[in-house]
């Protein structure tokens, strides 16, 4: 492949980067218009570990877990993520990031992040999400009575 298919791939490579960040922005600040930068078919697999832990097929689908995450923050202050690298090639973004927010309890929530995107058509097609899942149940899902998957399996009776 000559210079020119190089230059076109980092193009393009860019371009998807350019889209992740308006997506993560579009998050923190809460802009609904969000959701025109997914596919209709996108998948969104998130730690088995998590309540909310599986592979999310489809927009309404995937949109629907978006919701009920955010209900598990403060409502009335605004979610900070920022990025520490964001690496795209091709036609996926990495993105290593901190998540920073109150919970809908009031309490501090700083949580690491890995997300992998994979975009299509100047679309979000794929996201594998990575984080720490032990964190995030103690912080976000104990407080509001979801129990992880692992937790059920380990003790079965308590269900």
């Amino acid at each position: 492949m000559g210079p020119r298919g190089y230059r076109n791939r980092m193009g393009e490579a860019s371009k998807n980067q350019e889209l992740v960040e308006r997506y993560l922005e579009g998050v923190a600040s809460g802009d609904p218009e969000i959701a025109g930068l997914i596919a209709e078919d996108v998948r969104w697999l998130v730690p088995q570990s998590s309540p909310i832990g599986r592979l999310h097929e489809g927009k309404a689908a995937v949109l629907e877990m978006m919701a009920a995450g955010l209900g598990l923050y403060a409502r009335d202050r605004p979610m900070e993520i920022e990025p520490e690298a964001i690496v795209a090639a091709g036609d996926q973004v990495f993105v290593e990031m901190t998540i920073k927010a109150t919970t809908a309890q009031g309490a501090s929530y700083k949580n690491h992040y890995v997300m992998v995107f994979r975009l299509r058509d100047r679309l979000i097609a794929e996201v594998h999400e990575h984080l720490d899942t032990l964190y995030a149940q103690r912080k976000l899902f104990d407080p509001a009575g979801q129990r992880s998957p692992l937790d059920r399996m380990a003790d079965p009776s308590a269900d």
